[in-house]
């Protein structure tokens, strides 16, 4: 039976600096997703626009975008649309004109890979995020993109936690990071073998993601080395384990990959994140960068929903070998011990003994392997359903206090401040218990909003008899102010665009002779690295279904690998 779980409920410290408020940032491939991602936990969500975004199958249009954005609000929590794509010249003026569209209905901030943007007539006060297109790895980078005006950026995935700290120490602006899901093999905006196959550039949100595909690994005398692997397939990051170590090294912003993600895996991976988040932040006495307390409905597992296996890469600063999904003959998903686990319906892969990955749908009648052959679920059925049925429900937690004044009385919230006097005439009433109890029921009844009663303290010297339907009105003014207050206490940081004409040549860096650029390396992976005495010295090709090789470069200075 699944138990329900319900996440612990921060205090927000309304005078904290941003420096210690701390974000849990989800994605949203569609405004819906966005809402399950703010009812699940999510401080922040990101989500593309109708154009311009990196995920160029995850659009929305204004509209959706707007009512994302007003229902994230009442929640103190903030939108941010992805314009990050690589623009034409013929393309700013759309993109002048979207920004501003989507500024006026309330979004929060823009993430940018083109930092030409940054120089359009647009609002002095519309806040700009720096993309992980951006390729974000030093601390000279990150000033450069500080000074153009940039207040919150995210950092390269492969960078470990002290390279991270030491940004975090030398930069003012927000630093976000990465902490869970798909891994892309290249530095991000420096891949350009999408666009070099297909004519897909992954920096237009077009990539066809050639580094999951299959590939043979040829040496220079021809000989195949490995056959029909996933060389260039990495797991899915799974920075769980070390959030505590990146919120001492200044981190402020965690992000959840998965644009293109459903529901479901939305609402599991946020609220697994949620609660560690929220552990991390109370016992070093930071606050959450929004509001409420949210029940799930069930217990997150991140075993459960779409999972590669899962690395912590390289935040812990050395190499590691296993991170290719199929290098070590591991598949997607959690290992089968009893084939008496699997359900109709659920999803199974299994790698044969020739080293090809094959799967079914488990429909009673299907061929499984040989017993020996480890099994793999990559989609559980009963989980989705159980996820599906949930309902998560996100409240803010409200202290009332009602007494009486001169001319009638006086209303107050004391977590968000807010109060106001009503003036009313008003008798005695027969029974004092029922009369206290219907002030306690109207002021409770907050049902479909997204506050609930914590606490109501009646300060009366005598049972004050009111009309129910009076009572219901000022509740509900009571509900407009304290929302008003919300949206005032969201953290909002704007900063004034600084760019000169000379920051524009920065807009568009190719490197004409590389298709990728990374810091994972397949001879490492395979044990030949050319440190290690009796390595193969050889050059080194990879080979597509279709027979196209591209030759790898090795910079063992930097532990980098380049295709070219």
């Amino acid at each position: 039976m699944h138990q329900v779980f319900v996440l612990e409920v921060i205090t927000f410290a309304m005078a904290d600096s941003l420096q210690n408020r701390v974000e849990l940032l989800s994605p949203a491939r569609s405004a819906n997703i966005g809402r399950v991602a703010i009812d699940a936990g999510a401080d922040a969500v990101y989500i593309g626009a109708a154009r311009f975004g990196a995920r160029a199958a995850a659009g929305n249009s204004v509209e959706d975008i707007a009512g994302l954005t007003e229902y994230a609000h009442h929640y103190g929590a903030r939108v941010y649309v992805t314009v990050n794509t690589l623009l034409t010249d013929d393309e700013f003026i759309e993109a002048e004109r979207l920004i501003r569209e989507l500024h006026d209905v309330g979004v929060d901030a823009f993430i940018v890979q083109d930092v030409r943007i940054l120089g359009l007539d647009l609002p002095d006060d519309i806040e700009f995020h720096a993309s992980t297109q951006c390729d974000i790895r030093t601390v000279a980078r990150a000033k450069e993109l500080e000074r153009m005006g940039f207040s919150q950026m995210v950092l390269a995935r492969e960078l470990s936690v002290d390279e991270i700290g030491e940004i975090c120490k030398n930069t003012a602006c927000t630093i976000e990071t990465f902490v869970h899901g798909a891994l892309c093999v290249s530095y991000s905006g420096r891949c350009y073998l999408s666009e070099r196959v297909c004519g897909r550039s992954a920096n237009r949100g077009e990539c066809a993601q050639m580094c999951r595909l299959p590939y043979d690994l040829i040496d220079e005398d021809g000989r195949v080395l490995q056959k029909g692997k996933f060389l260039l397939s990495l797991k899915d990051f799974d920075a769980s384990g070390r959030v505590g170590e990146l919120l001492d090294a200044g981190v402020r912003s965690f992000k959840i990959e998965g644009r293109l993600k459903d529901a479901n895996y939305v609402k599991n991976i946020t609220g697994y994140y949620r609660r560690i988040i929220d552990k991390a932040v109370s016992e070093r006495g930071l606050s959450r960068s929004s509001f409420g307390e949210t029940e799930l409905g069930f217990v997150p597992d991140v075993h459960k929903t779409f999972y590669r296996g899962g690395t912590e890469y390289f935040l812990s600063g050395k190499r590691e070998r296993g991170l290719c999904t199929m290098v070590t003959g591991k598949a997607m998903g959690e290992e089968i011990k009893e084939r008496s686990e699997l359900r109709n319906g659920d999803g199974v892969c299994w790698v044969t003994k020739d080293g090809e990955l094959k799967g079914c749908q488990i429909d009673g009648c299907e061929k499984l392997p040989e017993k020996g052959v480890k099994l793999y679920r990559n989609n559980d059925i009963e989980f989705e359903r159980v996820l599906a049925k949930a309902n998560p429900r996100r409240k803010i937690g409200l202290e009332i206090e009602i007494e009486e004044v001169e001319t009638g009385f006086r209303i107050t919230e004391r977590q968000f401040q807010t109060e106001f006097s009503v003036e009313c005439n008003h008798e005695e009433g027969r029974n004092g218990e029922k009369v206290i109890q219907a002030w306690h029921e109207q002021f409770s009844r907050l049902g479909e909003t997204e506050f609930k009663a914590d606490e109501i303290e009646i300060k009366f010297s005598k049972p004050w008899f009111v009309p129910a339907s009076v009572m219901a009105s000022w509740r509900r003014e009571m509900v407009e102010k304290v929302r008003k207050a919300v949206g005032e206490k969201m953290c909002r940081k704007r900063a004034g665009r600084r760019m000169t004409d000379n920051d524009t040549t920065d807009a568009v860096r190719v490197f004409s002779e590389e298709s990728m650029r990374c810091r994972y390396c397949i001879r490492y992976e395979l044990g030949m690295c050319l440190k290690e005495r009796n390595s193969y010295r050889g050059k080194l090709w990879i080979r597509n279904s279709s027979g196209r090789k591209f030759e790898l470069g090795f910079d063992c200075s930097k532990c980098e690998m380049k295709v070219l």
